[in-house]
C-alpha cells in the first residue's frame, strides 16, 4: 500500500455562505491526492491516459465529521 500525504489550502471560492467547504469540493480535493500519490511514486496520470490506461473513480463515499474553512490547511 502506498502512503503519501498532501496539504491543500481551501481558497475563498470553495466556501459556501455558511464560510465551509462546499461539499462537491471534497471529491476535487482526493483527485489532486490521488494524482499526486501517483507523482510520488514515479508515474505520471497524463503518461498513463496517453498510453490508453485510465483509471475512473466508480464508487465515492465520504462521512463529514467536522467542516474545513476558508484558509485551513488540509492533510
Amino acid at each position: 500500500m502506498v502512503n503519501t500525504e498532501i496539504q491543500i489550502r481551501v481558497r475563498y471560492g470553495e466556501t459556501d455562505r455558511m464560510g465551509f467547504v462546499y461539499y462537491g469540493n471534497y471529491a476535487i480535493y482526493f483527485e489532486v491526492a490521488r494524482v499526486e500519490a501517483l507523482r510520488e511514486m514515479g508515474i505520471s496520470y497524463r503518461d498513463m491516459e496517453d498510453g490508453g490506461i485510465s483509471l475512473p473513480v466508480v464508487d465515492f463515499k465520504i462521512k463529514y465529521l467536522k467542516p474545513a474553512y476558508y484558509d485551513d490547511l488540509l492533510s
